[in-house]
Parts: structure tokens; C-alpha cells; sequence
């Protein structure tokens, strides 16, 4: 928010993101990842070189596990049900 003080002056606040930048920060903060971009939440590695011990976030299931969007690995009834997508 922009406002002025008694004298006129005009006064920005930190919290507010400036005028320059308004244009990229939301072109940017809105960007879906790319698959490439997508990590493991646990050790930040691709789904490829991930060494995690590999379970369901939710039920803790041990098959058909796979890393989604989010970072986190589900198993494939979990992610029917939630609509969550595979990184590939």
C-alpha cells in the first residue's frame, strides 16, 4: 500500500513489493515447476537419484510409490484419490 504522511510525503511500506518488479515477481511466482525442477522434500534430489526409504506420505504404504508435484511420494491409491500427479 502506498500512503502519504501529514506533510505529504509519500510512504511505502515494506511489506509491499515495488513498482519495477511487480511485473516478473508475478510471472514468476505463478510459473508451474518444470519435472526437471521438481525435488524430493526429504533429501532435494530428482525422483531418478533419490535414495529415501520410499512410502506413502499418507498411509505409509511401501507400493507402487512415486515422487508428485508437491515433493512428497504417494502411493498410486493415495494419488487417485487426492489428485495428486507424478512428476513425469
Amino acid at each position: 500500500m502506498i500512503g502519504k504522511d501529514k506533510r505529504g510525503t509519500i510512504l511505502r511500506y515494506l511489506r509491499d513489493v515495488s513498482v519495477e518488479g511487480e511485473r516478473s515477481y508475478t510471472g514468476t511466482m505463478s510459473a508451474k515447476p518444470s519435472p526437471s525442477r521438481i525435488l524430493c522434500a526429504q533429501c532435494e534430489q530428482p525422483e531418478k537419484s533419490c535414495s529415501c526409504d520410499k512410502f506413502c506420505a499418507l498411509c505409509q504404504s511401501e507400493l507402487g510409490i512415486r515422487l508428485c508435484t508437491d515433493g512428497l511420494m504417494y502411493c498410486e491409491a493415495c494419488r487417485e484419490a487426492c489428485d495428486y500427479k507424478t512428476v513425469d
